[in-house]
């Protein structure tokens, strides 16, 4: 995997957080994914400083350095090397093929972390959340022939049957169903795929009850909606919501400034 000429973030997006004014906002920061704080957990002391600091670069946004770093930590480093090619390839990458060689690599080596860490409920995250990036690119018909959509099922499923409280993982399911519906029509995604509106919208509230102060969350959920055709003005308003959040971080940064611009 080339890690190498990603476009950076603007100066203003950025953070400059130090690892002990980190640990102040892990838990707001990750309220998301109930992620632990590395140096939370016992063991080499060493190696799980350098994810802290992996997790550090990331949440200041910058997302090359901390992608290199995840790399170099193999496996344990596999969510961070994920957030941050997710959030490069979100906000920043401009070529197509470098995004898709990107996240097609990136899938890889989470399906191997998943495997050999089968424990920890974002390592199965990380790997729906690439594999929906993947999809989206390529789009969603392709993905579902490749059989992508029912190992992304399968990932959100074990994520919150490990962490049920897991409000990306919601959202991720909420939108799950939401795709396939509207590429393949209500009927047709039912009865192939399993997918229905109502769980995606039972998927979307329970996201926006476990964390309804980031803006992702409200941002998903007005996407969710206006895939399924469902009530704008409530997408509306929860563009309104994610544009007033407060980030905390610099892919935060991001989103609100997403979501500002959909209400201009």
């Amino acid at each position: 995997m080339k890690i190498t000429n990603w476009a950076e973030l603007p100066n203003d997006f950025k953070f400059d957080y130090d690892l002990e004014q980190l640990t102040q906002v892990w838990e707001q920061l990750h309220s998301g994914d109930q992620e632990v704080y590395p140096l939370d957990y016992e063991g080499d002391t060493e190696a799980l400083t350098a994810q802290a600091n992996a997790w550090l670069l990331f949440h200041n946004g910058d997302f090359t350095q901390a992608a290199q770093m995840a790399l170099d930590l193999g496996e344990d480093g596999a969510i961070i090397l994920a957030r941050s090619i997710a959030a490069y390839c979100d906000y920043l990458c401009e070529d197509e093929e470098q995004a898709l060689a990107l996240l097609k690599e990136c899938m890889n080596k989470c399906e191997d972390a998943a495997a050999a860490l089968p424990d920890f409920a974002n390592y199965h995250f990380v790997c729906a959340l690439i594999m929906g990036r993947y999809s989206q690119r390529i789009s969603i018909t392709k993905a579902l022939a490749q059989g992508l959509g029912g190992k992304i099922k399968s990932y959100l499923e074990k994520t919150l049957e490990l962490e049920p409280n897991h409000a990306e993982a919601h959202t991720a399911m909420g939108l799950y169903h939401a795709e396939i519906i509207d590429k393949v029509g209500a009927m047709l995604g039912g009865l192939t795929y399993g997918a229905k509106k109502p769980i995606a919208l039972k998927h979307f509230e329970t996201s926006l009850e476990l964390n309804p102060d980031t803006a992702i969350t409200s941002i998903e959920y007005a996407n969710g909606l206006l895939l399924l055709g469902a009530n704008a003005s409530k997408a509306k308003k929860l563009y309104q919501h994610a544009s007033q959040c407060n980030a905390l971080d610099a892919l935060q940064n991001c989103d609100v400034s997403f979501a500002q611009e959909q209400i201009d």
